[in-house]
């Protein structure tokens, strides 16, 4: 039985597509052209309104993340 389409083929087709569009841009600029492309499609840009922007968030420094992980050890070790 012949496929007359190939999802996985044509999705795999697409990606290397975008990749050698998208070669020359840095991520700011990939991020700014799909949020671009977003905002023309009918179907996603009703969407744009409902979504909520989340605060900036703070990443933990490698102090608090080797504190945190020597308590967690230090607290399942005890009797």
């Amino acid at each position: 039985m012949k496929k007359r389409f190939d999802a996985v083929a044509w999705m795999r087709q697409r990606r290397t597509q975008i990749d050698e569009e998208d070669a020359a841009l840095t991520w700011a600029q990939k991020r700014q052209r799909t949020h671009e492309e977003v905002l023309r499609d009918p179907l996603l840009a009703p969407l744009c309104a409902e979504a909520v922007v989340p605060e900036k968030v703070r990443p933990k420094t490698r102090k608090k993340l080797l504190s945190s992980d020597s308590q967690r050890r230090t607290r399942a070790h005890r009797p």
